[in-house]
């Protein structure tokens, strides 16, 4: 079997340009091993594999004076290429994870209307763990309802609201919320007619601002809430099973409004 190659074969088989081979050979970075006897370049495949990490290096946007670096580094075997070259693949998928969450965290603000300014944001949620869960339980809410009426009407209203309407909206839920805590810290069942009432603010709250809310509406959120652990974390750290408490309550309040 042939092992030397012109540079044309060499172009076709590892995807460079003629020019781009003959540039590399004329910077010492990737050479022919040996030439015919009329002068032209020959390519072992020895040869071909120095190409291809060149390539590979190079897709991963390293310059050529670092790959010619690594490629002259003493004793490097082929073993020793591909673990830099997995190190560096698993580096660039981290930093394009930590850009997908960023993204995926505006989409989701866009999605139910939080489209204010950073300062804005700033001004009407805060900063920290709030703001953050508040954006991963937008997220959650899209992938979960994103194909409702429900989810729609929400997105087209929100999409309207100012900051001053976030910080109303924000300041209603905050105190049907701690309500709801000093309910429950009172020792309350979640079937005393005050926790029912405030389960019951909590539902004309949710009409009001986001979305058409009837009972059953209102009971199929309670229980998707329920089933997921992220969208309780706020209540829980009120008050440790406030989540299940809530939810309780939004329960004996549509069983009360059926009767």
């Amino acid at each position: 079997m042939n092992d030397e190659y012109t540079v044309g074969a060499a172009s076709d088989l590892t995807g460079m340009s003629i020019r781009t081979l003959h540039y590399y050979d004329q910077i010492a970075l990737a050479r022919p091993s040996s030439r015919s006897a009329a002068g032209y370049r020959l390519y072992t495949d020895a040869d071909l594999s120095v190409l291809q990490r060149v390539a590979f290096y190079r897709e991963l946007g390293l310059e050529l004076g670092d790959i010619a670096e690594i490629l002259a580094a003493p004793n490097a075997t082929d073993e020793d290429h591909l673990r830099r070259q997995r190190e560096l693949i698993e580096e660039r998928i981290t930093r394009y994870r930590s850009m997908l969450a960023v993204i995926d965290k505006e989409l989701a603000a866009r999605a139910v209307g939080i489209a204010l300014t950073p300062g804005e944001r700033r001004e009407v949620f805060g900063e920290g763990q709030f703001v953050e869960r508040l954006l991963d339980h937008a997220a959650d809410t899209e992938r979960e309802w994103g194909d409702t009426p429900e989810f729609t009407q929400r997105r087209q209203r929100t999409a309207r609201y100012g900051e001053q309407d976030w910080q109303r909206l924000r300041a209603e839920l905050a105190a049907i919320n701690q309500g709801l805590a000093d309910t429950m810290t009172r020792g309350l069942p979640a079937t005393d007619p005050t926790a029912m009432d405030l389960a019951e603010q909590l539902r004309q709250h949710t009409d009001r601002w986001f979305h058409d809310c009837g009972y059953e509406t209102h009971r199929e959120m309670a229980e998707h809430y329920r089933a997921n652990r992220r969208s309780g974390r706020n209540y829980d750290d009120m008050v440790p099973g406030l989540s299940q408490y809530v939810h309780d309550a939004i329960i004996a309040n549509c069983r009360r409004a059926a009767s």
